[in-house]
């Protein structure tokens, strides 16, 4: 059951919705089928957010096996997909506000610029701005293949992590989910699981002085060939 997940501190009696998030499947293209561990580890949630990154449509029906499924498009979809699925979505669940993206620019361009900035600072506040425009108290985001959950003024920033590559040339070598408890205070906790240990919560260590690159090169590898 999801509730083996549950942080220390939270009762399971005061929890007042449980949400799976996942994020960048890029199925068939770069996975051709969910890790069977998905399914064990997100069952018994309420609701399930994709943050984009899909592949094809059919991998939301997978999905819808497990929860009623909420999604939007990534950079990195078909022609399908960025027709059916927003940008972003803002859903309410046990009474707080989350803003679901992908996170990515809309315009490449813009996006590609943005991409040479090695530092967190800004790859964190742009999507804390985004959040905070919509009112949002957390924001979950995908894009970046790198699971992790930080609070930037006053807004909770949460990345599941990954379950396929960023691109041909690499491939995902941590795949991660996560679960997003909420409190029925509204207060929201976070747990990540490592797909390849479900048995246990995953904590991503991340390096923030680092960059992002090297937290990247963490979390994936090249392509064995």
């Amino acid at each position: 059951m999801i509730d083996r997940y549950l942080p220390p501190e939270l009762p399971e009696n005061r929890i007042a919705a449980r949400i799976g998030l996942i994020s960048d499947t890029h199925m068939p293209a770069r996975c051709a089928a969910l890790p069977v561990a998905v399914f064990d580890v997100l069952h018994g949630v309420d609701l399930l957010l994709h943050a984009g990154d899909v592949g094809e449509l059919w991998v939301l029906d997978r999905l819808s096996a497990i929860a009623p499924v909420i999604a939007v498009h990534g950079n990195d979809e078909t022609a399908e997909v960025q027709r059916e699925l927003p940008y972003q979505q803002l859903i309410i669940a046990g009474g707080v506000r989350i803003l679901l993206t992908h996170g990515h620019h809309p315009d490449r361009a813009q996006e590609m610029e943005f991409r040479k900035d090695d530092r967190w600072l800004p790859k964190l506040a742009r999507r804390a701005a985004m959040g905070r425009q919509a009112g949002a108290r957390v924001v979950v985001f995908g894009h970046i293949h790198i699971p992790l959950t930080d609070e930037q003024g006053g807004i909770l920033l949460i990345n599941p992590g990954a379950i396929a590559a960023p691109n041909p040339t690499v491939r995902q070598r941590i795949q991660t989910v996560a679960i997003l408890f909420i409190r029925d205070d509204g207060a929201p906790f976070v747990t990540h699981v490592n797909l390849a240990h479900p048995d246990r919560p995953f904590a991503p260590h991340i390096d923030w002085q680092a960059g992002f690159r090297a937290a990247h090169e963490h979390f994936t590898a090249p392509s064995k060939l």
